[in-house]
C-alpha cells in the first residue's frame, strides 16, 4: 500500500461523506490519537485495520491503496508537522506558564478576549516561545474544519501580534467570530482556507472591517 494514497483516499472519502476522523475512529475501533501520528508520520495502519476503515467509508481497499476518486483536491498530510506538536500531559521545565482561556476572541488587533471572558486555568509553556511572553495565550480546537493539522481537543498556544506577512495558521476574528483557520496571502488578498476539505475557502481584501487576524498559533498540545 502506498502510504500517502492511503490516507489522502480515506480524507476524501471522510470528505464526500461530510464525515470526519474521530467518527471514523469510533466505528472502526482504532485510536484517533494513533490514526493521528500514523498520518503525520507516515506510516500505514495494519492490514485488519486498513480492511475495518475501507469497509465503514464503504470504498474498497484497492481504491483507497492506489489513490481512486483522486478529482478531489487531495490534502498533503505533510503540513500537519508544521507547527510543533506534543502531548498534551508533556510538561516543560521552568516557570513560562501562559493563559488558558476556553474561547479567544477578539476586536481587533492586539486584542485577545471580549470583557466577559475569564481566565480558566494556566498552562506551561515552552521555553522557545519566551520570545512572545506577555503576548500568548492558550484556547482549544473546536470542530473538525482543521483536520488534519488540528483535531477537536487540541491546546494551541498563540500570540496577539496579528498577522506576520507569512502564510500559516493564525486564529482569526471574522464577522463577528473567532476561527482558527490557515492564511494564504493572494495577489488580490488573503485566503482563509480551513484544511479540512469539506469546508470551502473564504476570501478578504485584506480591509474589510469583518476581518481581523489576532496572532499566529505557535504550538499544538494535542488531546490524548
Amino acid at each position: 500500500m502506498d502510504v500517502s494514497y492511503f490516507w489522502n483516499g480515506v480524507n476524501i472519502a471522510l470528505s464526500k461523506k461530510n464525515l470526519n476522523a474521530s467518527w471514523l475512529c469510533k466505528e472502526t475501533g482504532l485510536s484517533l490519537r494513533t490514526m493521528k501520528n500514523r498520518i503525520k508520520k507516515g506510516i500505514l495502519p495494519r492490514l485488519d485495520e486498513a480492511v475495518r476503515i475501507s469497509e465503514k467509508l464503504g470504498i474498497t481497499l484497492e481504491s483507497l491503496c492506489k489513490g481512486a476518486d483522486r478529482e478531489v483536491k487531495i490534502y498533503d498530510f505533510k503540513s500537519a508537522s508544521e507547527i510543533p506538536h506534543v502531548q498534551q500531559k508533556e510538561y516543560f521545565d521552568g516557570d513560562f506558564s501562559v493563559p488558558v482561556y476556553e474561547q479567544l476572541f477578539s476586536a481587533g488587533h492586539g486584542q485577545f478576549l471580549s470583557d466577559a471572558e475569564e481566565v480558566s486555568g494556566y498552562i506551561a509553556a515552552p521555553k522557545n516561545l519566551k520570545q512572545y511572553a506577555g503576548h500568548l495565550a492558550a484556547t482549544y480546537v473546536r470542530g473538525d474544519s482543521m483536520e488534519p493539522t488540528l483535531f477537536s481537543g487540541d491546546t494551541i498556544i498563540c500570540d496577539n501580534l496579528g498577522y506576520d506577512g507569512k502564510d500559516g495558521i493564525y486564529i482569526i476574528h471574522y464577522k463577528g467570530m473567532g476561527f482558527v483557520k490557515r492564511l494564504q496571502k493572494t495577489k488580490d488578498g488573503i485566503k482563509i482556507i480551513s484544511d479540512n476539505p469539506i469546508y470551502e475557502p473564504m476570501f478578504e481584501n485584506g480591509t474589510s472591517e469583518d476581518f481581523r487576524v489576532i496572532g499566529k498559533v505557535r504550538y499544538v498540545m494535542e488531546e490524548r
